[in-house]
């Protein structure tokens, strides 16, 4: 009876693994091509499983892209959240390590936002937990004011530090991280200077 519960312990290990090769595989094939462009079968082999477990574990491909978004969700929030910087330049650069880490897979998902309805609760999810990392990290800022100035400013922030604006900078401008990282660091203290 002992050797029973470890060999449960050691088949949810490997199906949480196999899960996590499915998702990552999923990813991989998402940087390169189109939603719609994926099949199961792809992910599939990209995984070194069969499209039956696939489906066994995430129901559809809807449900692979579910599964992927709940865990970026979860390393930005972990990577955002772990410190609370003691300055502008500082809460830039926890965005640009994101941005650095997850930025053209967003971008691609952006883009494709319009012809895939599954993209649109996964972005909205984004897009939440965005306004609220930077309504916790600018919260001295905003505090200062009041009403529709405040909401205002929080607009402006939220466009300022948009996965957009890292994206127009480093692939369209061509600059790395590091001057990247300074010129939104520049506009955001410029932005804060000007009330």
């Amino acid at each position: 009876m002992a050797a029973r519960p470890y060999r449960q312990v050691a088949r949810e290990s490997a199906v949480r693994g196999t899960e996590q090769q499915i998702v990552e595989a999923f990813a991989t094939l998402m940087e390169t091509r189109w939603f719609d462009e994926v099949t199961l079968d792809e992910i599939a082999a990209a995984a070194g499983t069969t499209r039956q477990t696939v489906i066994r574990r995430f129901g559809s491909k809807a449900g692979v892209l579910s599964a992927l978004a709940a865990q970026q969700d979860s390393t930005i929030r972990t990577h955002r959240w772990q410190d609370t910087p003691a300055d502008i330049a500082g809460i830039i650069g926890i965005l640009i390590a994101d941005y650095e880490r997850s930025g053209d897979l967003v971008v691609r998902t952006l883009n494709q936002e319009d012809r895939i309805p599954e993209f649109g609760a996964v972005l909205d999810q984004g897009r939440r937990g965005h306004r609220e990392w930077i309504s916790d990290m600018f919260r001295p800022w905003l505090d200062r004011r009041e009403g529709s100035r405040r909401d205002d400013l929080l607009a402006e922030l939220l466009a300022v530090t948009d996965v957009w604006v890292w994206h127009l900078m480093r692939r369209r401008q061509g600059h790395d991280a590091e001057r990247t990282q300074r010129l939104m660091t520049q506009i955001v203290e410029r932005l804060l200077r000007e009330d």
